[in-house]
């Protein structure tokens, strides 16, 4: 990639700080999921990291708005942060939600996704640590590919888990709670899935 090397340590150091934390977030998450114990205190955990997430991301804007040359485009580098934030976001909320809705029990369909969240995730965070080197070019767009995949994957347990939810669900307000949990948890693959595109889209630019 032909970025500008001006502050491009400076920028790229932030976004994998950044996708280091939210690989961090994204294992609590799966814990919480699979060993329903001590949810509040895991999720309370959670939250901080959002919180620090939202720090990160204004570093990353006040940076942006001090730097005469950067790496590669403002609005790219804007957009960047801010789906990073998002997915962020969108994890701190999955948690939230088992609480707000007082679960006791976790459905297999939602630990599956959790499952792949992570997965996906952890494919945005190698994304970070390889775009910058061009011997590492297969090993990012590999990584673009699988989140694209375990994005698909994910809509087909969405999917499946709303058909069982509706046919087997006896009580209204379980239908209610966990619609939601499982349409929070499909936007957060997806947010995994415009981040991963936008970055390709960065990638082919400079290429």
């Amino acid at each position: 990639m032909k970025f500008s090397k001006k502050k491009e340590d400076e920028f790229f150091v932030m976004f994998k700080d950044f996708s280091t934390t939210l690989v961090e977030m994204a294992d609590s998450f799966k814990s919480i999921i699979h060993d329903y114990n001590n949810v509040e205190r895991t999720i309370a955990g959670l939250k901080l990291s959002e919180s620090e997430c939202d720090v990160k991301s204004h570093k990353v804007i006040e940076q942006l708005n001090k730097s005469f040359i950067t790496p590669f485009d403002r609005e790219d580098i804007f957009a960047i942060i801010d789906q990073l934030d998002d997915l962020a976001d969108f994890i701190e909320d999955s948690a939230s939600k088992l609480i707000m809705y007082d679960i006791h029990e976790i459905k297999p369909d939602a630990i599956e996704m959790a499952d792949i969240i992570y997965d996906a995730v952890d494919k945005i965070n190698t994304l970070f640590n390889t775009i910058t080197d061009k011997k590492k070019l297969k090993e990012s767009k590999e990584a673009i590919i699988e989140v694209n995949r375990l994005e698909n994957l994910g809509d087909a347990v969405y999917r499946r888990a709303l058909t069982k939810l509706f046919r087997e669900s006896q009580d209204p307000m379980d239908v209610i709670k966990w619609k939601d949990i499982y349409e929070e948890l499909e936007e957060t693959l997806d947010a995994c899935e415009h981040l991963a595109d936008t970055v390709e889209g960065v990638i082919m630019k400079y290429a």
